[in-house]
């Protein structure tokens, strides 16, 4: 097969999972709040009218007409309006792991109305505004959604090519190195699960010690120092965070079935299922059969079902009790 392609010229494999949720558009009056949160995505919110104040990690700022803010996923953070405020936020991730270490370290969250970025990338809010509907959630369609994607496409690669990061090399604050810290973990987690998905017979061996104390040598930073500043500006330890991963991993691979539960288990690092299983349990309530059974209207086409396990017959598709059964025995 290789020498029938020997000549060929080839475009990259793409296989990114974009998230985007909580979009809207909002008038309130002044002295409304929002009470301190965080998240695993990104959250981007663009004044239209007014003043909103933000805090997030240890600083604040306000947000006049025109500005936005990014917060990286994971940074405590609250807002609150200072006068009448009109506003647009989304939260949105790309798990793309070049995109996502440039941006999180980035320290800069606020970007003024005259700064380069906002002049490219406000025509592009104005757009996906436009695209709100008064009526429910169920009157947007497939053209709908994409219409958004690409716009949200367009908002990502702009923010990208617009975004400098601010720092030099020998001059990167406590806030950047949390962040950076942040980035690798989840980057070398993926990195590690997509080679065991592509080469099933290297099986990683993860050790949270080890891959968190491999990145802090990459940083030149004592683990204890690293999980010092980690837990200043997101409120926890990077060993929890590199679980709140695994979690994520397991949650995504779950809604895939082509990858039954000992192959995940398998995949990130549980040499056995029960520990896996047990693992799963404590993360979500659930079992990771208990997850798949709960999600399985996840699966639009249940020809989904057939075509990956030869052993769910055709004529037992819109049978639930024997779906139940069937999740429970994989």
């Amino acid at each position: 097969m290789p020498k029938l392609l020997e000549n060929a010229h080839r475009l990259p494999v793409i296989n990114w999972n974009y998230t985007f949720f909580g979009a809207h558009l909002q008038d309130v009056a002044e002295n409304w709040s929002w009470p301190k949160e965080k998240h695993a995505a990104f959250e981007l919110i663009y004044v239209i009218k007014g003043i909103e104040g933000i805090d997030y990690g240890v600083y604040s700022d306000r947000l006049k007409q025109g500005d936005f803010a990014i917060i990286s996923p994971g940074t405590q953070h609250r807002v609150w309006s200072i006068q009448h405020l009109t506003y647009f936020c989304f939260h949105f991730d790309l798990d793309e792991p070049t995109f996502e270490e440039h941006l999180i370290a980035n320290s800069k969250v606020v970007y003024h109305k005259d700064e380069k970025v906002n002049k490219i990338v406000t025509p592009q809010f104005q757009q996906m505004i436009s695209l709100i509907s008064p009526e429910n959630l169920e009157t947007y369609n497939f053209i709908d959604k994409m219409k958004i994607q690409i716009l949200l496409s367009d908002i990502i690669l702009s923010l990208y090519k617009g975004i400098e990061l601010p720092y030099h090399p020998g001059n990167i604050s406590t806030m950047q190195y949390a962040k950076m810290i942040r980035v690798h973990i989840k980057k070398s987690l993926r990195q590690q699960v997509d080679q065991a998905i592509n080469d099933p017979k290297q099986a990683i061996q993860l050790h949270s010690s080890s891959l968190i104390s491999d990145i802090c040598q990459q940083l030149n930073l004592s683990v204890g120092y690293a999980s010092k500043i980690f837990k200043k500006y997101y409120g926890s330890s990077p060993k929890s965070y590199l679980s709140d991963i695994k979690k994520e991993i397991a949650q995504q691979l779950l809604l895939k079935p082509q990858f039954d539960i000992n192959q995940i288990s398998q995949l990130l690092g549980y040499k056995n299922p029960a520990n896996f299983s047990r693992q799963f349990k404590i993360w979500t309530g659930m079992s990771p059969r208990q997850f798949r059974i709960r999600k399985v209207s996840h699966f639009v086409d249940q020809r989904l079902f057939s075509e990956n396990f030869p052993a769910f017959p055709k004529d037992k598709m819109n049978d639930s009790q024997f779906k139940k059964d069937f999740w429970n025995s994989i």
